[in-house]
């Protein structure tokens, strides 16, 4: 298997070139990328193979090590649902705030008309697509922690609130992670974080898939002169 299976951003084959009013079902979710170009367009040529309808980025394209226009190109190409994360706000705000110092401008132009926030339907019902919690880019949803930070519950209380919102993938912690959020009438509210693919955390993809009920983590093995794999880690059920 080649280390680095770019995909023609010429002719590259469209995951999710329109997205469509019809109800997802089956889609990838991609988490902090931090500009691992090599480990993003091998993920991207293996979800190519996995039966999705669509991909999204929880955004924190920028500020890392890889090719920052290179990770904005693979996610177009490839018709990715992107919204925009802290680092990306940070960055368009001051361009030396994160590395490196350039990026061309067509990369600039994609990433200052990302939203903050981005709603679909889905089999079960809302979705959005958010980076940290709704509309605040830089609180975190941590495995299990009881939320205690007001800045979480104010960003946390009006989504709760929405009873047509069922399900949010967001990042920014770089864990993954399936947690349900119960409300008093209704049914709960449930946050998916597929992880990250930046090179200081255990990279990760996930597929959620809401005809079977669960979402499948998969971790991305890119060991220095090792070829790039993913590989199954687990299988969380969606709680109704």
């Amino acid at each position: 298997m080649p280390t680095d299976p770019t995909p023609d951003t010429r002719t590259p084959r469209k995951i999710g070139a329109v997205p469509s009013p019809t109800p997802l079902r089956r889609f990838a979710a991609i988490g902090d990328v931090h500009a691992e170009d090599a480990r993003l367009a091998h993920v991207l040529t293996w979800l190519s193979g996995q039966d999705v309808e669509a991909v999204l980025s929880v955004g924190d394209i920028v500020d890392g090590a890889g090719d920052h226009d290179r990770c904005c190109a693979l996610l177009r190409a490839h018709a990715a649902i992107v919204v925009r994360g802290n680092h990306e706000r940070a960055m368009l705000a001051n361009p030396f705030a994160c590395q490196p110092r350039f990026i061309a401008d067509d990369s600039l132009a994609f990433l200052a008309a990302l939203p903050v926030t981005r709603r679909m339907p889905t089999l079960r019902g809302e979705l959005m697509l958010c980076h940290g919690v709704g509309d605040n880019d830089h609180v975190r949803l941590h495995p299990q922690h009881q939320e205690t930070s007001q800045a979480v519950i104010h960003a946390l209380d009006p989504l709760l609130a929405d009873a047509a919102l069922r399900l949010v993938v967001a990042g920014h912690t770089h864990r993954r992670m399936v947690r349900s959020f119960p409300r008093p009438v209704g049914p709960p509210l449930i946050f998916v974080n597929p992880g990250t693919l930046h090179r200081g955390y255990p990279a990760s993809v996930a597929i959620v898939d809401l005809g079977r009920g669960q979402v499948e983590f998969h971790e991305v093995l890119a060991e220095p002169g090792s070829p790039i794999l993913v590989q199954p880690a687990e299988v969380v059920p969606l709680r109704a």
